[in-house]
């Protein structure tokens, strides 16, 4: 489900209060198909990684220069009133799916949610294309995706559905290649969009190409094959990844454009393999030796180790601030911070909770400053359980207000490694919109 971007860039900040307003429409008919962190431990950030084009590729210096000279929002924790109230005990099980790319963090407050309460809040990793579909069709009582509801749903279920964020996370660029693993080299590599376009437009096929060897000087690449990885299902991850690629790189949204699914270039000019979640994606990469995929930070952090042996994770550049940045904690949250000061530059508010999100997504990606590939993991919830047909609908609701609640709030406080905390501007409006959750 490919989608042209209007839009290539945008503009900034520090996300105010609810909006009332509609957004302004989003790439070509909008969102496709049916289209994040604690502070980081001292292990996010790699011992040296060299420099680059005159540009520091050490995370600390990366995100220092300029990047956060105010605190960013998107560092903001929950108020001590909040963050220090229990949910009642509660009983009956609800489920939902969706996003893969949140799913470390949905199973982690799950388990949480149920030792608290006794509650049960089941979560499928079943990709956000199927999850949204599945949601839409009554078979599961909330869905989770890396973009908003796409718009030509929006707009048929307008006014019956809420959506709003609930963490942030961010998109990094694994890679197997054991002639210039980490663990010898004790470096990683550094790319950019257009490389990483190029190689999935199977334009750059082989890992010695002189534009990726000119990004990193200090590394001897072998003339091997590349395998590019990418999502056989429909995908809010391969949405936010083909949006960056899209905003960043005009020629690939020329030729390729964004959505859950798209038609994959080097699929039919070079080596290419797809896989199922980021789960798969992880594995898949893990396995094939020469291969590169995209995946949410989370499932690189979850094999660290075994990445740093065969390969590694790559810095990316940042086409806007000319900076390589690796995906740490203050680097993704210096991105949020921009991608959102931006948004509210250009429109004022966000929207309110039953609005169309898919603008917000397109100015959040490749932001003015800071780690370019991020994304807001929304929710999907009816206003009314009893007028959707679903049974239980009292209890069904009612867990799903306290259960959300507590993630908009002390939840924000207890996140997996590779997330970041919302801030507390967007995470008053998602508990405003659970006030709307009936019966």
């Amino acid at each position: 489900m490919n989608r042209k971007l209007i839009v290539p860039a945008v503009a900034a900040v520090v996300v105010i209060a609810i909006a009332l307003a509609l957004l302004a429409s989003s790439p070509g008919a909008g969102v496709p198909g049916t289209t994040q962190t604690t502070p980081s431990p001292s292990k996010t950030t790699p011992p040296g990684s060299g420099t680059t084009g005159g540009q520091n590729t050490q995370p600390a210096s990366a995100v220092g220069q300029g990047t956060q000279q105010t605190p960013s929002p998107t560092q903001a924790t929950p108020s001590t009133t909040q963050a220090t109230t229990q949910p009642p005990r509660l009983s009956g099980t609800v489920t939902g799916g969706g996003s893969s790319f949140v799913n470390p963090q949905m199973t982690t407050w799950s388990r949480r949610f149920y030792e608290l309460t006794g509650a049960q809040v089941n979560y499928q990793s079943i990709g956000s294309g199927a999850g949204a579909a599945q949601f839409l069709a009554k078979n599961l009582e909330f869905a989770a995706s890396d973009v908003p509801m796409p718009r030509n749903k929006y707009e048929q279920f307008r006014g019956r559905f809420l959506q709003f964020p609930v963490v942030i996370g961010s998109i990094v660029l694994v890679y197997n290649i054991p002639e210039v693993a980490y663990e010898k080299t004790g470096k990683y590599l550094n790319l950019t969009s257009e490389v990483i376009s190029l190689i999935y437009m199977g334009e750059i096929r082989q890992w010695c190409d002189e534009r990726i060897q000119k990004l990193n000087p200090g590394l001897r690449l072998p003339c091997k094959d590349i395998v590019a990885v990418h999502r056989s299902d429909g995908s809010g991850t391969t949405a936010a990844f083909t949006l960056y690629l899209s905003v960043a790189y005009p020629p690939w949204n020329q030729t390729v454009g964004w959505g859950f699914t798209v038609k994959w270039p080097a699929d039919e000019k070079a080596k290419r393999t797809g896989a199922k979640g980021n789960e798969g994606v992880a594995q898949t990469v893990l396995q094939t030796p020469y291969s590169i995929g995209y995946v949410e930070y989370a499932y690189w952090s979850m094999n660290r180790d075994k990445y740093d042996k065969v390969g590694g994770v790559a810095y990316l550049k940042n086409d806007n601030d000319g900076k390589f940045y690796f995906p740490a904690a203050e680097s993704v949250s210096a991105g949020a911070d921009a991608g959102l000061r931006r948004y509210v530059a250009k429109y004022g508010t966000l929207p309110s909770p039953d609005a169309d999100w898919n603008q917000v997504s397109i100015e959040f990606t490749n932001p003015p400053a800071g780690y370019p590939i991020l994304a807001f993991v929304y929710v999907f919830l009816w206003k009314d359980y009893s007028a959707e047909g679903y049974d239980y609908a009292a209890t069904k609701a009612a867990l799903l207000r306290e259960f959300f609640k507590w993630v908009l709030t002390i939840g924000q406080t207890q996140l997996v490694e590779g997330y970041i905390p919302l801030p507390e501007s967007v995470a008053q409006l998602g508990l405003h919109a659970l006030q709307q959750v009936k019966p």
